[in-house]
């Protein structure tokens, strides 16, 4: 890795590419709280692929798996501490997308394919191996 690679340059300015999905997960929050009886249920997925999606639209190119996963990794954070204040709130009382569970099974399990979404956005673009 040198060091005016992509990986290199984020790992020196992580805390800019978190603004975005702390910025969505703030405002879940307040949509949530406001309207608890209904479910936002594009925020999980979104809190938690926004790390992969702003470090992409920075135009540094595919991320490594590593970089990647940690980006994931990020972004689910952010959304499963937003779903712990909603839900101790009593803000997740909507109805649900899935034919299971309440808002909050729902909740958690979006921001889990939210995290895999943006795994899949950040290695999205990289060349398959040359063949031998």
């Amino acid at each position: 890795m040198t060091d005016k690679s992509p990986e290199h340059q984020a790992a020196h300015r992580p805390g800019k590419l978190l603004y975005l999905s702390l910025g969505l997960g703030l405002l879940w929050i307040f949509l949530a709280l406001r309207t608890p009886d209904r479910t936002v249920h594009f925020g999980p997925p979104l809190v938690a692929a926004a790390v992969a999606m702003s470090h992409r639209s920075t135009g540094s190119g595919p991320l490594s798996n590593p970089a990647a996963a940690g980006a994931a990794v990020s972004g689910l954070m952010n959304a499963l501490i937003a779903t712990g204040i909603l839900a101790f709130n009593d803000a997740l009382e909507g109805p649900t997308l899935l034919p299971f569970g309440d808002a909050l099974v729902e909740t958690v399990v979006f921001a889990f394919a939210g995290a895999g979404l943006g795994f899949v956005i950040g290695i999205w673009g990289r060349g398959k191996p040359a063949k031998e």
